[in-house]
């Protein structure tokens, strides 16, 4: 039964989130999240005009407790070397800094894939009492905004519409490992080549937690 446990809060996190209205058809398959296994799902949405929106949820198993896991994803300034196609995220100001509960942080991302590179700023939300953490990406009036007040924010490149999402961690078995969620969504504002878009899904979700699982794990290398 503690397999399961996760896998019911997920259901439950998802509904509950204020920033997803549907739920993608989820057919979890245990063995393969033993084996380290990443599952992906992802559902479109219709869109005005011309754009592309779609959601992909991801679900990994990482061998380091919840807390260990957190220490790894509150870093988003230490991902570029481990994410393909990620040249960057950098902290461009912290509007509250990430203590033992909460933080909220905006931050910078760069991604250079095929003939694109896509430039936007994250308003990072962190929520360790929930090891959770959710994003929305910076329009252009709340840039402008920051512009006048002294931070340094650049302007969202003209491919991409909107970014937001969510990730969290949910202990699994005795504790000793996490159950992983990763859940981006990218709307862009024209379509987008399909082989640029299947490089933007891995880099945005399967190279990201690839990423993350490299990072533990040089984490845990290090401590030995």
């Amino acid at each position: 039964m503690k397999r399961l446990i996760p896998v019911v809060l997920f259901f439950a996190m998802i509904l509950s989130s204020g920033l997803y209205a549907q739920t993608p058809g989820v057919d979890l398959d245990i063995k393969k999240l033993e084996k380290g296994d990443i599952q992906v799902f992802k559902e479109e949405y219709s869109t005005v005009g011309e754009g592309k929106k779609m959601r992909v949820v991801g679900m990994m198993l990482i061998d380091a407790p919840p807390a260990e896991l957190w220490d790894v994803l509150v870093d988003w300034d230490a991902m570029g070397p481990y994410v393909s196609g990620l040249d960057y995220y950098k902290t461009v100001h912290r509007i509250e800094p990430v203590g033992k509960d909460s933080g909220q942080s905006l931050i910078e991302g760069k991604l250079s894939i095929a003939f694109f590179t896509v430039l936007y700023t994250l308003d990072v939300r962190f929520d360790r009492s929930r090891f959770r953490q959710e994003w929305t990406m910076v329009d252009k009036e709340t840039a402008e905004t920051c512009r006048k007040s002294g931070i340094g924010i650049s302007d969202k490149s003209g491919t991409i519409k909107d970014i937001q999402g969510y990730e969290y961690i949910e202990p699994y078995g005795d504790g000793s490992r996490s159950m992983y969620f990763y859940a981006p969504i990218v709307e862009t504002a024209v379509p987008l080549p399909g082989f640029v878009e299947r490089a933007v899904s891995k880099s945005t979700l399967k190279g990201y937690m690839e990423g993350v699982r490299k990072m533990v794990a040089e984490k845990k290398a290090g401590k030995k």
